[in-house]
């Protein structure tokens, strides 16, 4: 079961349809997650993303473009937690209903 999932993975990531620039470091999808961060980046972009990421780590600005992208992300993480909206407000708001929940069951049962 599992060679079939990794056999799927695989033929899934060749089956993409990758564009070829010359740097990677400047493809369409870093400058969109330079510019928005990380998580601008849609779940069906994301092989090819990662992919070009790969490619950008071998060229020589490519740990400085990582840490841009990776500080972006930070900055919007920031400014949505600021107004409790995103990806993070939305964990805190599952975290806090949870813990809610059990200790409203834990009140009722006893």
């Amino acid at each position: 079961m599992r060679l079939v999932i990794i056999l799927f993975l695989f033929t899934f990531l060749l089956g993409q349809d990758a564009e070829k620039t010359e740097n990677a470091c400047k493809s369409d999808l870093i400058k969109k997650a330079k510019k928005e961060g990380m998580r601008s980046i849609k779940p069906t972009e994301l092989p090819q993303y990662l992919i070009d990421l790969w490619l950008c780590r071998k060229e020589t600005v490519g740990k400085k473009t990582m840490q841009r992208i990776n500080q972006r992300t930070y900055e919007v993480d920031q400014e949505n937690s600021a107004k409790f909206i995103g990806f993070t407000s939305s964990c805190a708001y599952c975290a806090a209903t949870s813990v809610l929940i059990f200790y409203f069951v834990k009140l009722s049962s006893d």
